[in-house]
């Protein structure tokens, strides 16, 4: 993200006599800020996705290795 905001605003003091001269500065970002939210948000998606599919294959699928569970909810016997 850092390279995406090189957004610089300066100001400098020249002194001539008794006269102050201010001079400005300013250099905007390389691409538009609508396109910063955009790769933002597509890096958050694919992260996440990422992130998705590796919880899914080491936590999720790793839990399901056929064990039958020694707990058994009590029958109900209807009357």
């Amino acid at each position: 993200m850092g390279t995406f905001l090189e957004e610089v605003e300066a100001r400098r003091k020249i002194l001539r006599g008794r006269k102050t001269i201010n001079r400005q500065y300013y250099k905007g970002t390389a691409i538009p800020a609508w396109a910063i939210v955009v790769l933002a948000g597509v890096a958050m998606l694919l992260v996440g996705a990422g992130l998705f599919v590796v919880l899914q294959k080491f936590v999720v699928d790793a839990a399901d290795t056929g064990e039958h569970h020694t707990y058994q909810p009590a029958l109900q016997i209807e009357s």
